[in-house]
């Protein structure tokens, strides 16, 4: 399966592309990107004065941005150091809280924003300042082939991505890895534990160094039913409770094409009357109950699968552990 890179990759491709036009005339077919993890990736661009354009390649993820054209303007400044990043045409703008950018900020998540910084500044140096501009132009068509209205982004789509990298998902060749990772790690004696991404298995792993996370995405019922049919009785599940209290909800399949929205349940679970955007909202507001939404997961998977005992580990999107349950010290798995 080929990967892909994400919208977040791609304004920065182009912000450093232009950047290094702007500050060395200098152009190129391609540009190198420091990634979140110190990698470089080699990124198509093209590039003019008036800005530089990458096409969104999300290999072979059904990924509603794959192919869309992300450009950047860098407009360099010798009274002000900063580098300041702003949206353009078909970049959503928040208008809700709850997420990880503020009320009136452009929708470019803190990860691209920060590699956007990194990959511009090693063309101006420390001396000088920008100003860039991210703009997609079929950006708003596109939005509304995604959750954007509902969580309050509106005008476009978001500037997403934790490590820069779009990982195939949701197709066949994911189930047929996860079942050969279930095999490798019962047959190497390890307890199994499941997350449903990059973001659950690092906090998971700070917590827990020695653990071996099966990265399962949205898989969660072909997960589940392959480790019963293995006749596995013990498991772990972590990650974030917006993805994981769906399986609270009876959705294994936990892709947003398949299930609803997690908060108005997590709510409803923590006894809550307002109204919330994101479930990591209510994380921030109530991190304290998150418990109560920890066991109605553990129970409903116990009792929709037959496992004798699923611990639940959540945490929020800043790595804090919300809630455990069993109590760490109700016995090992």
């Amino acid at each position: 399966m080929r990967k892909g890179f994400t919208t977040g990759t791609a304004a920065a491709a182009a912000a450093k592309a232009h950047a290094r036009f702007m500050t060395h005339q200098l152009n190129g077919d391609y540009v190198d990107v420091m990634l979140p993890d110190g990698k470089t990736l080699g990124i198509p661009v093209v590039c003019g004065l008036h800005g530089a354009m990458v096409t969104k390649d999300a290999g072979d993820d059904p990924d509603v941005t794959h192919g869309a054209a992300v450009w950047a303007r860098v407009a360099l400044s010798e009274d002000d150091t900063g580098i300041h990043i702003v949206g353009g045409e078909g970049v959503g703008v928040v208008t809700r809280p709850g997420l990880q950018v503020s009320v009136g900020q452009a929708a470019i998540n803190p990860v691209p924003r920060a590699m956007i910084e990194t990959n511009v500044r090693t063309e101006i140096g420390p001396d000088r300042g920008a100003v860039v501009t991210v703009s997609v132009p079929d950006g708003k068509r596109l939005a509304e082939r995604t959750f954007n209205a509902r969580l309050g982004i509106e005008g476009g789509i978001s500037i997403i991505g934790t490590t820069g990298i779009v990982e195939p998902m949701s197709v066949q060749a994911l189930v047929d890895t996860i079942r050969c990772e279930i095999d490798v790690q019962l047959a190497e004696g390890h307890p199994i534990t499941l997350v449903p991404g990059k973001i659950g298995e690092k906090y998971l792993q700070a917590l827990r160094p020695e653990t071996q996370a099966i990265l399962v995405s949205n898989a969660f019922d072909e997960a589940l039913a392959y480790l019963r049919q293995r006749q596995v009785e013990k498991l772990t599940i972590a990650g974030h409770p917006g993805k994981l209290a769906k399986l609270a909800m009876g959705c294994y399949n936990t892709h947003s094409n398949a299930s609803p929205q997690a908060q108005d349940f997590v709510a409803g679970t923590l006894g809550l009357i307002e109204t919330f955007n994101t479930v990591e909202e209510i994380c921030q507001s109530y991190p304290a109950a998150f418990i109560l939404v920890a066991v109605r997961i553990a129970e409903r998977v116990q009792a929709d699968y037959g496992f004798a005992r699923v611990e639940v580990l959540l945490f929020d999107m800043q790595g804090v552990l919300l809630a455990s349950y069993p109590p760490t010290n109700s016995g090992d798995l």
